[in-house]
């Protein structure tokens, strides 16, 4: 077996020798914490730049446009209509149908045959719900018709709805299928509507019962 031989020798007699081997040794030890640090870690950053606009806040939904009419029945409005009391309506002539009336219906009928009714809603908003020609280009609207300027409907026909005075507007759906004929009053804060729309044949064959019916009622 070989042996290993090791010579050793004072440092008071070699003094290099200790210098030496004492800078090995701090070399071999930064070397080895220099090799156990851990990477060090990257980070990113996102910089904004100048000027750039930044987003919005989610916005309170938007307002109705003023002018637009809006006929939702609002718990307000709901409220408003049953403040308003009912109208006396004249005996339905034959053959219209009662329906149950809705949130802010006073009065409904089904007029003509089933497979061809026509709807007849009698209903109270409180305000003007937009104006009258906001109200009269929604018809319009509804049949595919194009809108028109309040100048348009300056000889509108006047009607009498017992003893007040109400306006008078008849429409066509362009293919000449549908019809709305309707009447609109206003009266002590609030905007009563008569709206007959239905197929042109069954419009058509109600008009006068529906003008003598309009006639004929005494709103509260």
């Amino acid at each position: 077996m070989i042996k290993e031989r090791r010579f050793g020798f004072p440092p008071s007699d070699f003094p290099f020798l200790s210098s030496l081997s004492m800078r090995l040794r701090l070399l071999a030890s930064s070397l080895l914490l220099l090799g156990c640090e851990p990477a060090p870690e990257v980070r990113s950053y996102a910089v904004p730049k100048s000027g750039a606009a930044t987003p919005a806040a989610p916005s309170a939904q938007a307002a109705p446009v003023a002018g637009k009419p809006s006929t939702q029945a609002t718990p307000e409005r709901v409220a408003a209509s049953a403040q308003s009391g009912l109208p006396v309506f004249p005996t339905p002539p034959t053959g219209w149908s009662p329906k149950e009336p809705g949130a802010m219906r006073k009065g409904s009928w089904s007029i003509g045959p089933a497979d061809a009714a026509a709807d007849l809603a009698v209903t109270v908003f409180p305000g003007d719900v937009g104006g009258r020609v906001a109200n009269f280009n929604r018809w319009r609207q509804q049949l595919g018709l194009p809108p028109l300027t309040s100048e348009a409907f300056d000889a509108i026909q006047l009607f009498q709805v017992g003893k007040l005075q109400g306006e008078l507007v008849h429409f066509k759906s362009a293919d000449g299928a549908t019809e709305t004929r309707a009447v609109l009053v206003a009266h002590q804060g609030s905007t009563w509507f008569f709206k007959l729309t239905g197929p042109s044949a069954t419009v058509q064959g109600a008009i006068a019962q529906f003008d003598s019916f309009v006639a004929g009622t005494q709103l509260p």
